[in-house]
């Protein structure tokens, strides 16, 4: 089990939503950095679907044709945002590996790891099995707290 902790809970409440209108070429930059990642995480398209709020299979492989060939995708605001806040748990991760061992952060992801909150669990395993957007904000926000 990896040795992360955070020191106390933070609130998993959303910010407030404002600032400028989201584009196709905001999800499609989005989608093209998810789909690069997708098998160093170690999910499948179905898993991938799962964290982004019930996107079917069927629905992923279209938009990865569609990016992978140069087309724009649209998204809606709440795929979006899972997309940004799976980003930021990355970078959180990212930050947090020693320096020249930037790879670990895909395993960190996978790993059982002692985080608040996780029981022992991957993060991984922690969000395909709560599917929500609070669990996303919840790893999203203790990574960022252990990093100070």
């Amino acid at each position: 089990m990896i040795g992360l902790t955070a020191h106390q809970p933070v609130d998993t409440a959303p910010p407030t939503r404002s600032g400028p209108a989201l584009t196709a070429k905001h999800s499609t930059a989005g989608l093209r950095w998810l789909f690069e990642r997708r098998e160093r995480w170690g999910l499948t398209m179905e898993e991938l679907g799962t964290l982004l709020g019930g996107v079917r299979r069927r629905t992923l492989t279209e938009w990865q044709k569609r990016v992978n060939s140069g087309g724009d995708v649209e998204v809606t605001r709440d795929t979006m945002e899972r997309i940004s806040l799976l980003l930021g748990i990355h970078k959180a991760l990212a930050l947090i590996t020693p320096s020249g061992h930037e790879n670990l952060a895909f395993e960190w992801f996978q790993a059982p790891i002692d985080l608040m909150g996780l029981q022992g669990q991957s993060i991984r395993d922690y969000l395909l099995e709560q599917g929500s957007m609070d669990a996303l904000y919840y790893v999203r926000r203790n990574l960022d707290a252990m990093r100070g």
